[in-house]
């Protein structure tokens, strides 16, 4: 039988167990809670992350592929000229001076599925220096559409070939540039902008009868017919004292209708329009399926007719040659 004593110990140790084990208790489940939280926490930051980089990586590698895009463009632009370059020279007559080809710009997206295939959805340019027999041509600024280069020869850095399917171009001349030219001409015809290139006034020197050598002054159009550019006087007066008009049939040629030649523009294109403005005078031109020889076709062209040329002077000198011996 116990003590009282021993049944103090006892009721006190039941206490004190009875305590740590409440205090066990609680603590685990504390823990056990904490680590259930963090657990959902790493989850939901692995989740973040997937969704973060489902949307990061996709941008990124479309802005690589766009960056990409547009250097291939750079590159390609500065051969693509260079192929043009020889196309144009390919087509002109033998031995004419090559025009220089500027500004090259290609247009379209995506690019490198242009270059793939080989053939340029738009693509600009501007050719300046151009042989003409009439006024210096500032520039030819092109805009062609549908244009198509041997993929090969590109790549390596060849001539080929190409073909446009459509090409528009607007051919630039300056009123400096015309003056120069219609001073060389009957009439030595000099025009000047008004009105911002609304109105184009003319003055000249013709033989008037009866009254000999006068100046002139008038007004005066640009025409495109059949694919011929003409200056067009009209409203022609005496300049000085007498303010005198003359009916232009009575000029009777002095100052009809001049010609302006522009030459064989490159592409084949086919001037359709001209319109003035206040530093000078811009013709539309025209062209549909155009193909550009390459630089090898144009030199064994050149090459056969140089031979035929030598031919046709020896054949001729031998003839003349045995005529002086049979007399």
């Amino acid at each position: 039988m116990p003590t009282a004593v021993e049944g103090g110990w006892r009721g006190r140790l039941g206490q004190l167990g009875a305590r740590l084990g409440r205090h066990g208790s609680n603590g685990g489940g504390t823990n056990g809670g904490g680590t259930s939280e963090g657990g959902g926490g790493g989850w939901t930051l692995h989740a973040s992350r997937r969704r973060v980089l489902s949307i990061v990586l996709p941008i990124a590698l479309i802005l690589q592929f766009v960056v990409v895009d547009r250097v291939s463009v750079q590159l390609v632009e500065h051969e693509m000229a260079r192929q043009i370059r020889s196309g144009v020279v390919a087509g002109m007559p033998c031995g004419t001076r090559p025009p220089t080809v500027r500004d090259v710009s290609i247009g379209g997206f995506p690019f490198l599925t242009q270059v793939l295939t080989g053939t340029f959805s738009d693509l600009g340019m501007t050719l300046t220096d151009m042989p003409t027999p009439g006024p210096r041509i500032e520039a030819i600024s092109a805009r062609l559409q549908g244009v198509h280069v041997p993929i090969l020869k590109l790549a390596t850095g060849g001539d080929g070939e190409i073909t446009v399917d459509r090409m528009r171009a607007a051919v630039r001349m300056t009123y400096a540039d015309l003056n120069t030219y219609l001073a060389t001409q009957t009439g030595r015809i000099h025009i000047t902008a008004v009105d911002g290139g609304s109105r184009l006034e003319i003055s000249a020197t013709v033989e008037v009868p009866l009254l000999g050598t006068q100046q002139v002054a008038g007004i005066v159009t640009f025409a495109v017919h059949n694919n011929q550019l003409t200056l067009v006087p009209s409203q022609i007066s005496l300049k000085g004292i007498v303010n005198l008009t003359i009916p232009l049939d009575f000029l009777a040629g002095a100052l009809a209708a001049l010609p302006i030649p522009l030459g064989d523009l490159p592409f084949n294109l086919i001037i359709t329009t001209a319109e003035t403005d206040a530093t000078g005078l811009s013709v539309t031109a025209t062209a549909s399926d155009v193909t550009l020889p390459s630089m090898e076709q144009a030199e064994q062209q050149c090459t056969q007719a140089q031979g035929a040329a030598r031919r046709g002077v020896g054949g001729l000198a031998r003839s003349g040659a045995a005529s002086a011996a049979r007399g």
